[in-house]
């Protein structure tokens, strides 16, 4: 018999008791007058919400708009479907991309997958020499870089109003990015299936991976492509537009909302989780939950509402957003960042490690 421990949540106060049960699997929430018990979630746990309650299903919907903007690609290049058929295929096929890959774990990260379909900024002499290339098949595509490629190449391709000569590429691309999907599909499946709990180091090294990713993740998100465009422009003086990731600022905006979803998805209870913990192995462990199963009450109410400013800055982003209102938003992501570092991933027991995300 097993004797796993609760921390329990009511007006700020800790309480840990225990409950026997024969499996933490199996453990129900429990309320007494206002209080709701949080178990205390172990690594594999969180390993298992993340890859199979939030990855997995992500990369799916991934797969199938990728294979979706491919089919717009072949049907554009055919006469059958207008440009702007293909830039709505191509909003959502990257909007899914973004979704599903904040932060990078895992496959992600070892199959070097930003870099083969979402580098940025594009190099225009290498998608020229790639253009000059007439490429005819993926695996020819193979010997042309990353900058040449992905849906930032397709954008700058879509931009210019592409000749009938660069449609055979626009195809290559989305086959491209539709191989990557289904290839990334293929390695979250394996992750979720994966028995975490049968090796503890395994499992904890993973966890680790994923508190530090997180990070890098949000600030990838803060810095390199909100902030650190918005500082070089004005160092650079009057006049000078921010180089953001995207032509346009609706497709920026869209972009960081869309990454935001993701990594607040993975930080904060929803009301419906904070009345009814979610159960171990079951569903999407946030970071909150895992804080309140530590019993870190007061820093949980701080974290949460820390990541609901970001979000009220992140919704409050105009559709013209000025240089003043970019700066406000990284402030409020930087809260985040900032306790984060300082006391969460400490409460986590999980040390941080450098990343190239940092920005300051």
């Amino acid at each position: 018999m097993s004797y796993p421990h609760f921390a329990s949540v009511r007006r700020g106060v800790v309480a840990t008791f225990v409950m026997a049960v024969g499996h933490l699997g199996s453990i129900p929430s429990v309320h007494a007058e206002g209080t709701v018990a949080f178990p205390i979630y172990r690594a594999e746990h969180a390993l298992s919400g993340i890859y199979t309650h939030q990855f997995l299903p992500l990369w799916r919907s991934f797969e199938r708009d990728s294979a979706a903007l491919t089919q717009a690609a072949r049907k554009h290049c055919d006469g059958q479907a207008q440009a702007a058929e293909l830039s709505a295929a191509w909003s959502r096929a990257r909007l899914a991309w973004l979704a599903a890959s904040n932060p990078a774990l895992g496959p992600v990260v070892t199959r070097r997958s930003q870099r083969e379909i979402d580098f940025w900024p594009v190099r225009p002499a290498l998608l020229q020499r790639a253009l000059n290339s007439k490429s005819q098949s993926l695996a020819q595509m193979e010997r042309v870089g990353g900058p040449a490629k992905g849906f930032p190449t397709m954008e700058a391709l879509l931009a210019e109003a592409p000749s009938p000569t660069h449609c055979p590429y626009l195809v290559l691309i989305a086959e491209g990015i539709e191989a990557e999907a289904k290839a990334l599909t293929v390695a979250f499946a394996e992750q979720s299936a994966k028995d975490w709990a049968a090796d503890e180091g395994t499992a904890r090294s993973a966890f680790a991976e994923c508190v530090n990713q997180w990070l890098g993740g949000l600030e990838s998100l803060r810095w390199q492509q909100i902030e650190q465009p918005v500082q070089k422009a004005l160092t650079a003086g009057a006049g000078q537009s921010p180089a953001f990731a995207r032509r346009t600022m609706a497709e920026n905006l869209a972009d960081w909302q869309a990454q935001w979803a993701s990594l607040r998805a993975q930080a904060r209870l929803t009301p419906e989780q904070r009345n009814a913990p979610p159960t171990p192995g079951r569903a999407l462990l946030p970071i909150e939950a895992l804080l309140l199963g530590k019993g870190h009450i007061a820093l949980a109410e701080r974290w949460g509402k820390a990541v609901d400013a970001a979000s009220a800055a992140m919704t409050a982003i105009p559709d013209r957003p000025s240089e003043r209102n970019l700066l406000a938003l990284s402030q409020a992501l930087k809260g985040v960042t900032s306790l984060y570092q300082s006391e969460v991933a400490a409460a986590l027991d999980v040390p941080l490690g450098f990343s190239s995300a940092d920005g300051d």
